[in-house]
């Protein structure tokens, strides 16, 4: 992914609007992008910002940003997990069907 599609990509981020395979991609290019990095926290900083202002409260803003950032991380490594476990079902399921078949032919056609 190159830094513009990155930066483009920032707003859905924000608004935890990127499918799967767009968030991993994203959370990859600001892990290793200084300057995409840095544009996440501008405009975070920004939305979270004009959000704390009209309510009044007030928090740790960087602190939010990284912690959003470590919850993706984590969102995605449980996508990938899900992902594995689904696939090996299939393959099971595909094995199981593939045995019922040998051993009907070998009972009944042998």
């Amino acid at each position: 992914m190159n830094c513009k599609k990155a930066v483009s990509m920032i707003p859905a981020y924000l608004e935890d609007d990127l499918s799967a395979k767009d968030l991993q991609a994203f959370l990859e290019h600001i892990d290793n992008c200084a300057d995409c990095s840095e544009e996440l926290s501008i405009q975070f900083l920004i939305t979270e910002g004009l959000s704390t202002l009209s309510t009044g409260d007030s928090y740790d803003l960087q602190t939010a940003m990284t912690d959003k950032v470590r919850e993706s991380h984590r969102d995605i490594t449980v996508h990938n997990r899900l992902f594995l476990l689904r696939n090996i079902g299939v393959i099971l399921v595909v094995l199981m069907t593939i045995a019922a078949f040998v051993a009907i032919y070998l009972v009944f056609f042998r």
